[in-house]
């Protein structure tokens, strides 16, 4: 699959198939989507724990915490950090806003690619808290300039057409 950049678009929100994963798609969300309850629905699994390639009720990993909270809003998002990196479109930093999904590096910071995911939270302006699957201790919330995520961060991407709320 071919790059496109945003001004390729149809509309900067539209979402698309990922490269070599024909079977996975984001889907349209529902017109009456709002972060809020995004974010709500995810922080009801606060405090629930890690488990690799979990997607529920044993734990999640975070890919599968990602995927399982948007799949309840009609979002489609692959079980990968990486793939999930691929949907949506990118956005600046200062531009980060409720239900935004944040990419890091993964524990080991050496490698470069995509290894960690979590939703965002905050409001745009505020200090960016998301909430997402930790390895130590589970569902928690975060903040993206403790050390360990600033030092990690990669990129954001919306997901979430904002004429939804």
């Amino acid at each position: 699959m071919s790059k496109l950049s945003v001004a390729q678009l149809d509309s900067p929100y539209q979402l698309h198939l990922l490269p070599k994963q024909t079977d996975t798609l984001a889907l349209k969300p529902s017109k009456k989507l709002h972060p809020d309850s995004i974010i709500a629905y995810a922080e009801s699994f606060m405090g629930d724990r890690y488990r690799r390639g979990g997607t529920g009720a044993k734990g999640f990993d975070c890919s599968g915490f990602t995927m399982m909270v948007y799949r309840k809003y009609g979002i489609k998002l692959p079980h990968t950090s990486a793939g999930q990196s691929f949907i949506g479109v990118e956005i600046p930093r200062k531009q980060i806003s409720k239900g935004d999904l944040l990419f890091f590096r993964g524990r080991n910071s050496r490698r470069r690619g995509i290894g960690h995911v979590g939703i965002v939270i905050s409001e745009k302006g505020e200090p960016v808290q998301f909430i997402h699957s930790s390895t130590s201790s589970g569902v928690r919330i975060d903040r993206l300039e403790a050390d360990y995520y600033k030092k990690r961060f990669m990129k954001a991407t919306r997901v979430l057409p904002l004429n939804n709320y």
